[in-house]
Parts: C-alpha cells; sequence; structure tokens
C-alpha cells in the first residue's frame, strides 16, 4: 500500500512539474500564443498554480530607469498604417501612456 502511495506521489509530483513548466514557457511567449493557451486551461489551474508569481517574473523585462525604450511597431486605430516608435522618436519626442480612459 506505500508503494502505491509512493508511486501516486511521484507520478503527480512530474504531472504537476510538467504543468507548471507549461505555463512558465506560455508566459514566456508572444501575447497571442500565451492568450491561446490559457484560453483552453481550465478555472481551476489559477488555482493550482502560483500565476501571479510566475507572470512578474515572466514579463519582468531587463530595462531598468534611463533605460530606451525597446522599438516596437503598431497598428493605427483606421487600420491604415502601422506606426514604429523608432521613426517617432528621431523627429520628437515620445511620451508612452498606459491606463484605462474610461
Amino acid at each position: 500500500m506505500l508503494k502505491i502511495l509512493l508511486r501516486s506521489g511521484v507520478v503527480l509530483a512530474v504531472l504537476y512539474a510538467a504543468f507548471v513548466g507549461y505555463i512558465w514557457w506560455a508566459m514566456n511567449q508572444t501575447p497571442e500564443t500565451f492568450g491561446g493557451v490559457m484560453k483552453r486551461l481550465p478555472g481551476i489551474a489559477y488555482v493550482l498554480v502560483p500565476f501571479e508569481t510566475m507572470w512578474m517574473r515572466a514579463r519582468a523585462g531587463h530595462l531598468k530607469a534611463g533605460d530606451l525604450a525597446p522599438d516596437f511597431s503598431l497598428t493605427k486605430l483606421d487600420k491604415s498604417a502601422t506606426v514604429q516608435l523608432s521613426s517617432l522618436a528621431a523627429t520628437q519626442p515620445v511620451v508612452l501612456l498606459f491606463g484605462s480612459y474610461t
């Protein structure tokens, strides 16, 4: 009986480690890939995995105060073109504001 419990515990520990590893891998992918993975997971996954701690580490980045922002491009709201940060920053100061304005 003890052997069965021990084996079951080892199997569960390996499955849990694989699941956490899969979530960690997904967190380090593009937002589209991460979203695709997360929409297929059951809600219990958020309780079983230290999700917030993992997320903060996966998305922490390496920027420090005073570093230049990494270059990126975004599609305009009317989808007529894309705007690249480096092209704007070369001609004028750029301020990025993130938040909800509702």
